[in-house]
């Protein structure tokens, strides 16, 4: 019963690798085309904003699934101080990354008020 549970949170933590991946993949094949799409309506210019916003969001839900998948890894299958001290500092680097890309995607910072036009 044990090996049977062990064999499934394997699968779903190697799931999840693979999904998070494949999601970076995706979406930066999806972000590149409608990039290049919006270069023939709106410019280079006024295009790259939305590129940028596009693969800012890819990279943060990527790393979303793949810390998910690294947290059941690790509290599951290598309890080592090594893979716990990494484990943190990756949590430490993403947190890091989603706060610098909030605000360069958003303007401001994730516990600020939104900003509204005047």
């Amino acid at each position: 019963m044990l090996e049977a549970v062990t064999d499934e949170l394997r699968f779903l933590t190697q799931s999840l690798e693979a999904i998070g991946a494949f999601a970076l993949i995706l979406g930066f094949v999806i972000a590149t085309a409608r990039y290049i799409l919006e270069i023939g309506r709106k410019g280079a210019k006024e295009a790259i904003e939305g590129y940028r916003q596009a693969i800012g969001r890819t990279v943060l839900i990527g790393l979303e699934i793949l810390v998910a998948a690294t947290i059941i890894k690790t509290i599951t299958f290598d309890r080592t101080l090594e893979n716990t001290g990494l484990l943190a500092l990756m949590i430490a680097i993403r947190t890091v990354l989603g706060w610098s890309m909030a605000l360069e995607l958003y303007g401001h910072w994730p516990w600020q008020k939104k900003k509204h036009p005047k």
